[in-house]
C-alpha cells in the first residue's frame, strides 16, 4: 500500500498549477512594490514642486530681509570699530601708515600707544592713593612715590610692572575686563 500512497501523492500535485502560482504570486508582488514605488517617486515630486513655488515666491521676501540684517549688521561692525579707535585715541591714517613689518617693531608701537593711553604716575601724589592701597595683581600695597597705571574708564590702578607684564597679552583690564 504504501506505493499506491506515493504514486497517489504525486499524482495529487500538479506541477504546472504549482509553477503558475507561484509566477503569478511573484508577478503580484513585483506589480505592488512598483506600485509603491511610483506612489513615493510621486510624492517625492509633489514635494519637491511645492517647495520650489514657495522658495520662488518667498524669495524677495527673504532677500530683503537677509540684506537689511547684513547691512544693519556691517554698520555695527563698522561703529564699534570707528568707536574703539575713538575710544583708544588712535587715528586711523595713523594706525594704517604705521603697520611695521617686524614684531619687535609692532610690540615697540603697541608700548609706545599705552604709554600715551596710560601714562605712569606716582602713587600718592594724586587722589588715587586713597582710592586702593593694593595691588589687584600682585597685592602687595603702594608705596607713595612709586609708579603705577590707572585706567581712564574704570579708574582701576595697578603697579607699573604688573599691568605692563598684563597689557602685553590682554587690552583689558584685570579686574572688570573693560577695555582700554
Amino acid at each position: 500500500m504504501r506505493m499506491i500512497t506515493l504514486s497517489f501523492a504525486v499524482h495529487s500535485l500538479n506541477l504546472p498549477l504549482v509553477i503558475s502560482s507561484l509566477t503569478a504570486l511573484g508577478i503580484a508582488i513585483v506589480l505592488l512594490s512598483c506600485i509603491v514605488g511610483a506612489c513615493i517617486i510621486a510624492t517625492s515630486f509633489v514635494f519637491i514642486f511645492i517647495y520650489v513655488i514657495c522658495e520662488c515666491l518667498s524669495w524677495p521676501i527673504f532677500e530683503k530681509l537677509f540684506s537689511d540684517i547684513l547691512r544693519r549688521g556691517i554698520h555695527r561692525v563698522r561703529t564699534a570699530t570707528y568707536r574703539a579707535i575713538i575710544v583708544n585715541y588712535v587715528q586711523p591714517l595713523d594706525m594704517l601708515e604705521g603697520f611695521p613689518e617686524s614684531i619687535n617693531g609692532r610690540l615697540l608701537l603697541r608700548q609706545q600707544a599705552l604709554e600715551k593711553l596710560l601714562p605712569p604716575m606716582a602713587y600718592g601724589v594724586d587722589k588715587h592713593a586713597l582710592k586702593s592701597s593694593e595691588c589687584p595683581i600682585c597685592l602687595d600695597d603702594y608705596v607713595v612715590g612709586e609708579s603705577c597705571r590707572v585706567f581712564p574708564d574704570c579708574k582701576h590702578m595697578f603697579h607699573l610692572s604688573c599691568i605692563d607684564h598684563w597689557l602685553k597679552n590682554h587690552l583689558t583690564c584685570p579686574v572688570c575686563r573693560k577695555c582700554i
